[in-house]
């Protein structure tokens, strides 16, 4: 997988329910900055898939055919955040 900085895909996410244990997968388009894939939400509560990571944070990314297991983790960096959500507007 050839990706550049800044490079929007879409791709599956898959969670394991915070209720039911089971996976739960969800299409969300994704930013891929310094080597890493961000998704965001507006908000993080009701929205299963953020509140299933944040529970447990260990997720899978289908990208491309590949499955790529991950360790999620909330951005708290304002700068970091910043230049997700420059990312994610300019690759609209």
């Amino acid at each position: 997988m050839d990706l550049k900085d800044g490079a929007s895909i879409v791709a599956d996410l898959t969670t394991i329910g915070r209720k039911s244990g089971l996976p739960r997968t969800v299409e969300l388009r994704f930013i891929y900055h310094q080597g890493n894939f961000y998704a965001s939400s507006s908000r993080v509560k009701g929205k299963h898939w953020c509140e299933n990571l944040l529970n447990n944070p260990a997720v899978v990314i289908s990208v491309e055919g590949k499955k790529i297991a991950c360790v999620a983790r909330r951005v708290t960096d304002e700068k970091l955040r910043k230049e997700i959500l420059a990312a994610r507007s300019s690759s609209r």
